[in-house]
């Protein structure tokens, strides 16, 4: 299915999800809302999802609140590919929202999340202003129909936890404002009703990640006080003699976004996730996310023995997971 995706997901009904992953039956592990701006922020949390649903059972969904197509400056190498000249601003705009839908339907198979919503919202520009988005009289997105979108979707998908980009002053401003909109929905609902909202950031060679601080002008975006950060560790080994980890995922779902030549260049440079919880998470979940991220960290795989067939390095001389 994953190399066919366009087969194996059916077109659904105007407003409806694209159901990617069917699951029968009730979810026996955490339920978990990724809530983005464009299509390629999840790869962020790729490896927490993916191992979210395939080891411990759980349902993750996706919403997306744009259509993506500002990334057209970023489509040089990918014209070949889709046989349009996507770098050339109106064509890119024109085409780029179907070519990315389908790349982030691709992302979500191999992560095993269960649905995609789509809000269709204008990727109007790139910018670290939220206010270009925000602001009462910018008329770029439709704020209410998002915020009530969200909300309904928080309700119905009775999830533990969101998850969404951390907010931060150097950051695309689109990202800033698709997490103070979730914050801002989250809020709307009862605090027995709310999931947990949880920003990300990844660790990389270079350094260990701050915390976000409150933005200024949003005092939602406040991070719970004296919540230490959870960690998902990328690098967890296991297959044969420890030689695989998380980033091999991570790595499929970034390729997943070819149109997007610099995503491809984050390729295994996430060591760890780091997650921050919000201030408006309901009492008692910096020890239920810090419960679902120890799960996160148990082993999935089962380590297979080979014989002499399999060749010289067939014995396992390290711990496999």
């Amino acid at each position: 299915c994953m190399l066919a995706l366009a087969a194996c997901v059916s077109t659904p009904q105007p407003g409806q999800p694209w159901v990617v992953t069917p699951i029968e039956g009730a979810a026996t592990g955490p339920r978990v809302l990724g809530i983005y701006a464009h299509p390629d922020d999840e790869t962020s949390a790729a490896a927490i999802l993916y191992k979210t649903r395939a080891h411990l059972g759980g349902v993750c969904d996706l919403l997306l609140i744009t259509n993506g197509e500002g990334g057209f400056k970023y489509s040089t190498l990918a014209e070949d590919l889709y046989d349009a000249e996507l770098t050339d601003e109106p064509v890119g705009r024109a085409l780029l929202p179907a070519i990315r839908r389908d790349e982030f339907l691709e992302a979500c198979a191999l992560m095993q999340v269960r649905a995609a919503y789509f809000l269709e919202q204008t990727d109007h520009r790139y910018s670290t202003d939220p206010e270009e988005v925000l602001a009462e009289d910018a008329g770029v997105w439709n704020l209410d129909q998002i915020e009530d979108a969200l909300v309904e979707r928080m309700t119905e998908g009775r999830y533990d936890s969101v998850l969404t980009l951390a907010p931060t002053p150097q950051t695309h401003g689109h990202h800033q404002a698709a997490t103070i909109l979730a914050l801002r929905a989250a809020a709307r609902l009862p605090a027995d009703q709310r999931p947990a909202v949880l920003c990300a950031r990844q660790e990389t060679a270079e350094g260990i990640p701050d915390a976000p601080a409150t933005l200024p002008g949003y005092p939602e975006t406040a991070l719970a006080a004296d919540a230490a950060p959870l960690i998902f560790d990328r690098p967890q080994p296991f297959g044969h003699r420890g030689r695989l980890d998380y980033r091999v995922l991570v790595n499929w779902v970034i390729a997943a976004h070819k149109s997007q030549g610099t995503m491809q260049l984050a390729m295994s440079r996430g060591l760890r996730t780091h997650l921050f919880l919000f201030a408006v998470s309901p009492p008692g979940s910096a020890a239920a996310a810090q419960a679902w991220l120890t799960s996160l960290a148990q082993p999935q795989f089962t380590a297979r023995q080979y014989g002499s067939s399999a060749g010289t390095n067939a014995s396992s001389s390290t711990p496999i997971q």
